[in-house]
């Protein structure tokens, strides 16, 4: 194989972490809730082996399961089932950073080499507040997976080359192969930006987990220890958990590729490349405890709040299309999809998550229609 069909092989395993800001939906009509969601996992057209979510609003709270969390010992879904939450983690992580800004211990306004030196040769031009709203410039891994051969071919040094690609042999080889997200790093950092910081949008995984190794190293400590002292133990979250990479510590629920027949493939542990871009383990109830405590003030303060609405992160929210806007966030892996929308005070809130994703991401808009349909009934 060469080393272009290698590598594209390879790295299409490793960008799972991927995700977006919720996409605007009209109004739906009021679902039955448990209808919804077996609907989602039944079928010809069914988009997961289970699913389970969490909805809190004017009409009260609910919160249910349906389908499978292991399709070997056929083990019914629990409304407690623990999962990846991909890309949603970014939420976590833009909380962790201005709860450090909060603290003094950084500023948005800070750059990349302030903090970490000589990481990336642009570093002096990127700000923290840049990388958080996705508008540094940065690749995203999964622009490398897309085209290895011209993102590799910018590697000018041949022994980070050659690192690479037996990086990407191993993995075809093992493809839940655990290695840190600094290769990715490395690899961009070779990379031209894509525009002028500051001038433009583009989804970068890669930034989200430079953001990582600022938070560690302005707090200095490691960053799952940041996330449980910060987020996760002031909350009470027992079930929640920074588990970016390899076999998930604790009960969860098995996570599945899905093919166009809808044949499974077990993907429960290939994970690897992943940090602060996709590295939370929760269940729907806790990531919808999080998401309100946040918006209400009780993560960081009123006026980091405000930033994160703003273009720090959610840039002002979307349309709900049925209660004015609605905060949130999708993540999709080689196994797993969720989908969150909060409201800005915390009061209305939906959390969805699948154990399986189809393969190329063909189920995504169906999960985002059920997630507003979901909230809107809230």
């Amino acid at each position: 194989m060469s080393m272009a069909r290698l590598l594209a092989a390879s790295l299409i395993l490793l960008a799972v972490a991927c995700g977006s800001p919720a996409e605007q939906a009209g109004p739906p009509p009021t679902p039955d809730h448990q209808a919804l969601l077996d609907g989602l996992v039944t079928g010809p057209e069914r988009i997961a082996p289970g699913a389970t979510a969490y909805v809190s609003g004017p009409n009260g709270t609910w919160l249910g399961a349906a389908g499978l969390a292991d399709l070997e010992t056929r083990r019914p879904m629990p409304p407690d089932a623990r999962m990846r939450l991909e890309s949603v983690s970014k939420i976590y992580t833009a909380a962790l950073v201005a709860r450090l800004e909060q603290d003094g211990l950084l500023s948005l306004e800070d750059t990349v080499e302030r903090w970490l030196p000589g990481l990336l040769p642009y570093g002096d031009e990127i700000t923290l507040r840049q990388l958080l709203a996705m508008s540094s410039g940065m690749v995203d891994n999964n622009d490398i997976v897309r085209a290895p051969r011209r993102y590799l071919a910018n590697v000018g040094d041949p022994a980070l080359r050659r690192r690479l690609v037996r990086l990407a042999e191993r993995t075809e080889t093992n493809p839940a192969l655990d290695f840190a997200p600094i290769w990715w790093i490395r690899l961009a950092a070779w990379q031209p930006l894509r525009f002028e910081p500051g001038t433009g949008y583009h989804y970068s995984n890669i930034g989200y987990e430079v953001l990582g190794l600022v938070a560690a190293r302005a707090a200095g400590r490691p960053l799952g220890a940041l996330y449980e002292e910060l987020l996760i133990d002031p909350l009470g979250l027992r079930a929640t958990a920074y588990d970016p990479r390899g076999p998930i510590a604790g009960p969860h629920a098995k996570g599945y590729a899905l093919a166009s027949d809808r044949a499974e493939t077990d993907t429960t542990e290939i994970h690897p490349g992943v940090g602060a871009e996709g590295g939370i383990v929760a269940n729907a109830q806790e990531t919808a405890t999080f998401l309100s405590a946040l918006m209400r003030g009780e993560v960081v303060d009123a006026a980091h709040v405000e930033a994160l609405r703003g273009p720090a992160l959610w840039a002002g929210g979307s349309a709900s299309g049925c209660a004015g806007p609605a905060f949130g966030w999708s993540g999709g892996g080689a196994g797993y999809k969720t989908n969150v929308w909060v409201s800005g005070d915390g009061t209305r809130v939906a959390v969805l998550l699948l154990n399986g994703r189809l393969d190329g991401g063909g189920s995504d808009a169906a999960a985002q229609h059920a997630l507003a349909r979901l909230y809107c009934s809230a």
